[in-house]
């Protein structure tokens, strides 16, 4: 028989340390700090800042906007050619407006449920950030090279759909410098879903999965003969066996 304090140990290990493994950070969208350099997009140039009110009447942000007119680029944008592997904007003479696209799978959405979903940003200035046609965040000025982080709500996370979704963001000319780089990206524990769902047993069947005390998984469904030491999860509750 293993020692009771060995047993406890190996419990709350496979309670918690299964959700404390090595998060996994994947991007939709990626930024030039996620190492990643340039990304495609679609942008449109505009006069002045009172039109980005303009476009915004004709909802230029919407999953269904024509983009026959809008022009193919590669951010990031920056009027220093020097600085974020850039296309350079020209943003003390014009406005402008970016749609990036990206497609989720219904994979991606279970792992958006499930975890944490940030927008990166680095910006100048005056940006108005939209996502499928709903706006989720707005900034005043500029924040030099930095990044700032929205960490998505769940209301922000129904937002996102299985197939084509659109971030976009507009930015105003400036008197000094501009420039944009943004991203979006989940961080997700990849034992979640599988030991939550596993001992749910929804078929009544009695499916079960066994671990033994080193927290090695050594099967799904009913234990075989040979394997009578171990921890068992079923229906959600985790208990060991000895």
């Amino acid at each position: 028989m293993y020692p009771k304090h060995l047993l406890l140990l190996v419990l709350l290990t496979l309670a918690t340390a299964a959700r404390s493994a090595d998060n996994i950070t994947e991007y939709f969208l990626d930024t030039v700090d996620s190492g990643e350099g340039s990304w495609p997009c679609l942008f449109y140039e505009l006069n002045y800042n009172t039109d980005i009110t303009l476009a915004e009447r004709g909802k230029w942000y919407s999953a269904d906007e024509d983009e026959s007119y809008w022009r193919e680029g590669f951010g990031p944008f920056s009027i220093d050619g020097g600085k974020f592997l850039v296309t350079q904007w020209q943003s003390t003479i014009h406005p402008i407006l970016i749609r990036r696209h990206f497609t989720l799978t219904a994979e991606d959405l279970v792992k958006i449920e499930i975890g944490v979903v940030n927008m990166e940003y680095s910006y100048d200035e005056n940006p108005t950030f939209w996502l499928n046609g709903t706006r989720i965040a707005t900034a005043t000025g500029w924040n030099d090279d930095n990044y700032a982080t929205l960490r998505f709500t769940n209301a922000r996370k129904k937002l996102l759909v299985e197939g084509d979704n659109v971030l976009c963001v507009s930015l105003q000319q400036g008197a000094g410098g501009g420039h944009i780089d943004y991203g979006l990206s989940v961080t997700y524990d990849p034992t979640h879903t599988a030991i939550d769902e596993i001992g749910e047993d929804p078929d009544g069947e009695g499916n079960e999965a066994w671990y033994d005390l080193s927290g090695r998984q050594i099967t799904n469904g009913p234990l075989t003969e040979g394997k009578s030491h171990g921890i068992v999860i079923t229906r959600g509750k985790k208990m060991i066996r000895h």
